[in-house]
C-alpha cells in the first residue's frame, strides 16, 4: 500500500509541473503481445499474438524531448513451475497413480490488466517522421488467476495433463518497465522489458492445495512476472 501511495504522489507532482510548463498530448490504441525471448522470425511472432495477445490504450504527455507516458493494457500470462514430489512410493491421488519422485508441471494461468507509467525522453531522428524513445517506470499489475493445469512430466518432452485447480494469487503485483520505443509518422512501437518485483505464486500458494502434501516446495523460486512487451500503436492526435 505504501508503493502505491509514493507512486501516486510522484504522479501529482510531475502532472502539477507538466500543467504549469504546457505541453502537448496525445492519445491513441495499442495491441501486441508478450514473450519470454525477443524473435525477429514470423513464425515466433505469430506465436505470440495468437498465444499472448495484447491489448489497450496509450496516453503521451510531452514537454520538450521528455515525456510521460501512461498505459493500461490487458493480457492474458501463463507461467510453468517444474516442481518434485516428495511421495516415496507409488501413490494414488484421485484416479491418478503418481510415481516415487515423480516430477510435475504446474502451469498458472491468469488475465492481468496492467497499468505502467513510463516516463522517456525523445530523440527525434528526423523530425516529425522518425524518433527514438529510451524510457522506464513502475507497472501495477491486477491479477486475476483463471486456473492452474497440473502435468505429469516424468522424463516426457509432452507432459499430460492430470488435474486442474484454481490457485490463489497476489492480487496485485508491482513491477518495472523499461525499454525503447520507435515513432514512425503517426505509427509507435514500444519493446519494453517488464521485471516483477512482487511475487505473485509461491510456496504457501501449493502449500494450501490439495497437491500440497505431495510436492517438495524446500526449492521452489517464487514467481515473479517477468517478460518482454511488445506493442504497437497509433497516435490520433
Amino acid at each position: 500500500m505504501k508503493k502505491t501511495f509514493i507512486i501516486l504522489a510522484a504522479l501529482i507532482v510531475l502532472s502539477g509541473s507538466i500543467f504549469a510548463q504546457g505541453f502537448d498530448l496525445s492519445i491513441g490504441p495499442k495491441v501486441g503481445y508478450q514473450t519470454a525471448k525477443l524473435s525477429y522470425h514470423k513464425e515466433d511472432i505469430k506465436s505470440g499474438f495468437a498465444e499472448h495477445f495484447t491489448i489497450g490504450a496509450f496516453a503521451r504527455v510531452e514537454i520538450g524531448n521528455l515525456y510521460v507516458q501512461p498505459e493500461i493494457l490487458w493480457f492474458k500470462s501463463s507461467n510453468v513451475f517444474d516442481l518434485n514430489t516428495n511421495v516415496t512410493h507409488d501413490t494414488i491421488i484421485g484416479d491418478i497413480t503418481i510415481p516415487s519422485r515423480a516430477k510435475l508441471d504446474f502451469t498458472l494461468k491468469a488475465m492481468n490488466i496492467q497499468v505502467p507509467i513510463l516516463v522517456g525522453y525523445k530523440f527525434n531522428v528526423i523530425d516529425g517522421i522518425l524518433a527514438i524513445r529510451p524510457q522506464v517506470g513502475p507497472t501495477l499489475n491486477f491479477v486475476i488467476p483463471q486456473q492452474t493445469l497440473v502435468n505429469q512430466s516424468i522424463g516426457s518432452a509432452d507432459p499430460t495433463e492430470i488435474d486442474k485447480e484454481t490457485f490463489d494469487t497476489k492480487s496485485i503485483a508491482f513491477g518495472l518497465q523499461g525499454g525503447l520505443g520507435f515513432d514512425v509518422l503517426n505509427f509507435t512501437l514500444d519493446i519494453n522489458y517488464n521485471f516483477g518485483i512482487s511475487k505473485v505464486f509461491g510456496a504457501n500458494i501449493i502449500n494450501n492445495t490439495s497437491w500440497g502434501q505431495y510436492i517438495d516446495t524446500n526449492n521452489i523460486s517464487d514467481a515473479h512476472n517477468n517478460m518482454f512487451m511488445v506493442t504497437l500503436g497509433y497516435k490520433f492526435l
